[in-house]
């Protein structure tokens, strides 16, 4: 994924999302559950921002993110995955991530 550039404390800016697999194939989300992840660089363990992300078309691998007035209060570059879950009978079945990317919070004018 490409870097993403935001502008601090943005409400109601969704970020679009085109998930693909290993192949670059779009990734059909069908019965997944798709959370966006976000932490400084070098510390991981503590997520900025974590939120569930809508699937606005599952075969296609396409999914959204709005962001709430407090995602991204403070500028900066951070890191960011997805994780996509799948349950079947309220056990996870399949966890995986995408690849790392980074978002760049900057002053909003």
């Amino acid at each position: 994924m490409a870097t993403l550039t935001i502008p601090n404390s943005d409400k109601g800016y969704t970020i679009q999302f085109a998930i693909k697999d290993s192949a670059g194939n779009a990734k059909d989300l069908t019965d997944y559950y798709v959370t966006l992840k976000v932490w400084v660089p070098g510390i991981p363990g503590t997520l900025k921002v974590t939120g569930v992300c809508t699937i606005t078309d599952a075969v296609n691998g396409l999914a959204s993110y709005t962001l709430t007035g407090v995602d991204f209060a403070l500028t900066g570059i951070y890191q960011a995955e997805l994780e996509l879950t799948k349950v079947s009978g309220g056990i996870t079945i399949v966890r995986e991530s995408t690849g790392n990317f980074s978002i760049t919070v900057v002053e909003s004018g």
